[in-house]
């Protein structure tokens, strides 16, 4: 009965959902008004294979037993591009840092998660998020911080449960688990090999060494950080341009 009824509470939340960005279409609140909403409905004639096709159900996808939360962003309406080339708009959808999946949490403690195969790119409300392969071929979700300079500087997020304090001697725990979120940084030239990346001034000179000199002069003049994210995607976007134009 639990997997039924969790199916019928899906149905009824992606119904609200879908209500509340029709709202935001017709105030012209939402950015994308012209691409379709998940439907779900419609393929949960046959749940099994609505489930099969889509992704699958994870009750508690933030732990109950855990404080905080997997989730970098607040929950919000996403664009999924997938494999096919087909596009559609996500009510209440974000990234699990610790699963490494695109997720609408459509309940307080259950989440759908989409296929990550079947997904080409994930249009979140500051960067997109597509699936890169790293030096050891493992494929995972990276944002796009520099999308349309010549390197691409990628950010990934991790999240991990970090046990709670026990007293040692009643064996007790005295505080609960935690997830903690932590993120890194990679680059990419070829837009399907991804390499480690520190936000360092070693790091950052030695990737733009064919134009240092005027690299350090933007940054000498412009105050900006070695260490400071957004300095860096200016110092990477600054330097697509003077690399264009020589």
């Amino acid at each position: 009965m639990k997997p039924i009824f969790l199916l019928i509470a899906f149905i009824v939340m992606t119904s609200v959902s879908a209500q509340v960005i029709k709202n935001e279409v017709s105030t012209g609140q939402a950015k994308h008004p012209n691409l379709p909403l998940v439907d779900l409905n419609t393929r949960l004639q046959d749940k099994f294979n609505a489930v099969n096709y889509q992704g699958y159900y994870l009750a508690n996808a933030s732990l109950p037993d855990v404080s905080g939360s997997p989730f970098p962003f607040e929950d919000a309406v996403i664009i999924i591009n997938t494999t096919d080339g087909k596009a559609y708009k996500v009510p209440n959808g974000n990234y699990n840092a610790s699963t490494d999946e695109v997720v609408s949490n459509f309940a307080k403690d259950s989440s759908f998660v989409f296929q990550s195969n079947t997904i080409k790119s994930v249009k979140f409300q500051k960067y997109t998020a597509k699936p890169y392969s790293d030096t050891t071929s493992k494929i995972s979700f990276y944002f796009e911080l520099t999308p349309h300079a010549s390197i691409r500087l990628l950010k990934k997020y991790s999240a991990k449960v970090i046990d709670g304090q026990i007293n040692v001697l009643t064996k007790q725990k005295t505080s609960s688990d935690m997830f903690s979120l932590s993120d890194s940084y990679g680059i990419t030239i070829d837009d399907k090999t991804v390499t480690e990346f520190k936000l360092n001034k070693k790091s950052v000179l030695k990737l733009l060494s064919s134009h240092k000199k005027l690299i350090q002069d933007f940054v000498k003049n412009e105050n900006l950080s070695y260490k400071e994210e957004y300095d860096v995607i200016r110092m990477l976007n600054y330097y697509s341009v003077i690399s264009k134009s020589n």
